[in-house]
């Protein structure tokens, strides 16, 4: 496989010329390095709206270059940059050309977006940051580009049979966005801001009657709002508790017998 072969594969888009490769300082973290691969969009693609994805006329000759950060080549960062032209398109005016690997106004490409929201699922957002290396209010705007984005709802909802439900925030100030994760798949089948059983009750209420009874476990927390509505639309499914949440649930016991044990000692004196 030669390295042109790999770089599309990763991106997830075949038409691009690979033009350099190389290796650099990461400007936020001197002692790191990443990989940077600059790319070429073929010219048949390279002014398509964003909008409408038709292929309009250059507006300009901005030599300006973008790059989105894609998924880490081990435990380095990669980037993929090319020269980001703005065409004029006669229905939408004056845009930035549409890049096939990432959705609009994103820093990231497609398949980095889906992996965050993938984790942002199964763990606490500050764990996912933590993870991808990315901030914590960027997790939450990964999750919802992908909901904007994802499959059409009849493709999503076919045949469901195991889903996990989560909500996470994603916002100073505790905004949440609730997502609901195909187990069979990996994918974000669903997701939408705020919690609670009215937000849950909207995805549910979208599926037919048959695909409520086919819905055989539903993993999430512990929250009531996810059993009541479980309860009052599926009536196959087994409520299933997630095992982040059993694990981190125990090591709260732990502490808390481990500090009360501690302050009593204190209190009764050391053992001579």
């Amino acid at each position: 496989m030669s390295f042109e072969e790999f770089v599309k594969i990763v991106i997830g888009y075949e038409k691009i010329e690979v033009v350099d490769f190389r290796i650099e300082t990461d400007k936020y973290h001197a002692e790191e390095k990443v990989f940077v691969a600059t790319v070429g969009i073929s010219g048949d693609e390279l002014y398509r709206c964003p909008v409408c994805g038709e292929i309009c006329g250059k507006y300009d000759s901005s030599g300006f270059v973008k790059r989105w950060r894609s998924l880490d080549l081990g435990k380095n960062k990669f980037f993929i940059e090319c020269v980001y032209p703005r065409m004029i398109c006669p229905e939408h005016g004056v845009k930035k050309c549409r890049i096939p690997w990432a959705f609009a106004d994103s820093d990231y490409t497609q398949a980095f977006e889906v992996h965050v929201a993938h984790a942002a699922a199964k763990c606490p957002t500050n764990l996912v940051a933590r993870e991808y290396r990315i901030k914590w209010g960027t997790v939450g705007n990964c999750i919802k580009r992908v909901q904007q984005n994802i499959a059409p709802i009849e493709n999503r909802f076919r045949q469901l049979k195991r889903i996990a439900i989560d909500e996470t925030s994603y916002r100073v100030g505790y905004k949440y966005i609730t997502t609901v994760q195909d187990l069979e798949t990996g994918g974000i089948i669903w997701a939408a801001d705020g919690y609670g059983d009215e937000v849950l009750k909207g995805f549910f209420e979208s599926l037919t009657e048959e695909q409520r009874a086919g819905i055989e476990f539903v993993v999430a927390d512990g929250a009531q709002w996810i059993t009541r509505q479980v309860v009052a639309f599926c009536p196959n499914a087994k409520r299933c508790i997630d095992r982040f949440h059993v694990v981190g649930w125990a090591t709260e016991t732990l502490d808390t017998v481990r500090k009360r044990l501690t302050t009593d000692t204190k209190k009764n004196g050391s053992p001579s």
